[in-house]
C-alpha cells in the first residue's frame, strides 16, 4: 500500500502554480500536466562537473508532497534514501524534522535537494557510506 502524504487543501497549493518559477529557474526541465491537475517534470541535473548526466522525474500532484525518481542511468541496486517499500522515490527529506511544504517552490527546494541527493549518492558509490544528512528511524519505522 502507497503511504499517502495529505496537506490541507485551503487553496496554498497550486502545482500548476509552480511552472512560472520552474521555467525561470530550470529553463531545460520539462512539463506535462496530468489529468488529476498535477504537473509532471522531466530534466536532467549534474551534481558535479565529473559526473554523469541524470534524468529525473518530478511528479506534483495536487495534496501530495512532490515525489522524484532517477529514470536514468539507472541506479545501483538498493541505494539508500530511497523509499523501497513505497515506490522508489527519492526520499529528500524527513518529514518529522524538516519538510516540503505546500506553499515552498519545487525550484528552490525539491530540485535543488534532488541534485544534492545526486551528490551523494555518488560519494555513497566511492566509500559505501551515506555522507549527507540522515535522519534516526526508529525500528519497524516507515522512512
Amino acid at each position: 500500500m502507497r503511504r499517502q502524504f495529505r496537506y490541507r487543501n485551503d487553496g496554498r497549493e497550486r502545482p500548476l502554480s509552480q511552472i512560472g518559477a520552474m521555467r525561470a529557474a530550470f529553463p531545460a526541465f520539462r512539463h506535462r500536466i496530468t489529468r488529476q491537475g498535477g504537473v509532471q517534470w522531466t530534466g536532467e541535473l549534474r551534481p558535479t562537473i565529473d559526473s554523469p548526466w541524470y534524468q529525473l522525474v518530478i511528479l506534483h500532484e495536487l495534496n501530495r508532497r512532490p515525489r522524484t525518481w532517477v529514470v536514468s542511468p539507472q541506479l545501483a541496486p538498493n541505494p539508500p534514501h530511497v523509499y523501497h517499500s513505497d515506490d522508489d522515490s527519492l526520499c529528500l527529506y524527513w518529514p518529522k524534522e524538516w519538510s516540503w511544504t505546500p506553499t515552498a517552490l519545487l525550484a528552490a527546494t525539491i530540485v535543488p535537494w534532488s541534485a544534492l541527493w545526486l551528490y551523494y549518492y555518488e560519494a555513497w558509490l566511492v566509500t559505501g557510506d551515506w555522507l549527507g544528512p540522515s535522519s534516526p528511524h526508529g525500528a519497524g519505522e516507515r522512512k
